[in-house]
């Protein structure tokens, strides 16, 4: 099994909430759904759909590591974590000239780019890279992490991830442990493109049994038991 590994400075190893599989940081809303939304079998909601599932379950969260509690009023953004957070900067100001003219730079804090300072290192096997995203399914309307890939198996250091306030005029308090960062590895290969004509034969076979189920379809006839839930060490 490749490892992911995830580090932190010795003063405050044991202080921050570590690194989870990102299955076991699944979104309340979603934990509450029922999987039918009444008695009929094939009344399957999002909780029976499995590629809804293997999103978020995919790879590892990063939670953030205390309180952060944000004040947006009149286009003035604060953000601050407790006094004695024994962590030299948590924020850092990511400048807009970075990316000038984005498609939200019009929208309410759109050019106020911040980045979150973070405190773990994330080392893989060699030949892996992460992609660093917002929690998938999360739907977190506060504010939208910026992704990135870094090949985390040559690059021995902390990521930053560079954010950007979405939730409007308000005072947000974020609790510790809130879901921050979603880490998915994968291995550096190339693909080659092809494009051609659908196989009528084939999706048609795929449609006929997926025809024969009311419920799980997918899960029972064609998701492949490949992925090893992420476990911790």
């Amino acid at each position: 099994m490749t490892t992911i590994r995830f580090s932190v400075d010795s003063g405050v190893s044991g202080v921050f909430p570590a690194p989870v599989p990102a299955a076991k940081k699944a979104p309340d809303f979603y934990k509450a759904i029922k999987s039918q939304s009444d008695n009929h079998p094939a009344s399957g909601t999002v909780k029976r759909c499995v590629p809804f599932l293997d999103a978020l379950s995919a790879g590892f969260i990063i939670p953030l590591w205390a309180d952060l509690y944000v004040v947006a009023s009149e286009g003035q953004l604060n953000l601050s974590f407790p006094h004695n957070l024994p962590m030299q900067k948590s924020i850092h100001a990511h400048g807009y000239p970075q990316m000038p003219d984005h498609p939200k730079a019009d929208a309410p804090y759109g050019r106020e780019f911040l980045k979150f300072v973070n405190p773990w290192v994330i080392e893989t096997d060699p030949g892996y890279s992460c992609l660093f995203t917002a929690p998938l399914n999360h739907l977190e309307g506060r504010f939208k992490v910026l992704d990135g890939v870094v090949d985390t198996d040559t690059y021995y250091n902390n990521v930053n991830f560079p954010f950007m306030w979405t939730g409007g005029d308000g005072e947000f308090f974020i609790p510790k442990g809130t879901p921050l960062m979603q880490v998915i590895p994968f291995r550096r290969e190339a693909f080659s493109l092809s494009i051609g004509v659908t196989d009528d034969a084939r999706r048609g076979t795929t449609a006929g049994v997926l025809g024969t189920h009311m419920k799980n379809a997918y899960r029972q006839e064609f998701w492949s038991r490949r992925k090893e839930q992420p476990s911790e060490e």
